[in-house]
């Protein structure tokens, strides 16, 4: 199944966000970055996925629904 393009947009951008954000705080707390990104980059994702599977699920459900007869 392939993703819609909004959900794609959603998840990349809290990535990409939240990986700066652990760049940042690395950076400014003087300790090494790689292991800030890594993580913070992969909380990201996971938000991310969960904040577009909230919006996005619900149009997938009231599409798949079966039709009450009649």
């Amino acid at each position: 199944m392939k993703a819609p393009m909004k959900e794609k947009v959603i998840v990349s951008s809290l990535t990409l966000i939240t990986s700066l954000t652990g760049y940042f705080y690395a950076k400014s707390a003087e300790k090494d970055v790689v292991p800030y990104m890594m993580v913070s980059g992969f909380l990201g994702a996971i938000l991310g996925e969960a904040i577009a599977h909230t919006f996005f699920s619900d149009d997938n459900d009231k599409n798949n629904k079966p039709k009450k007869p009649k």
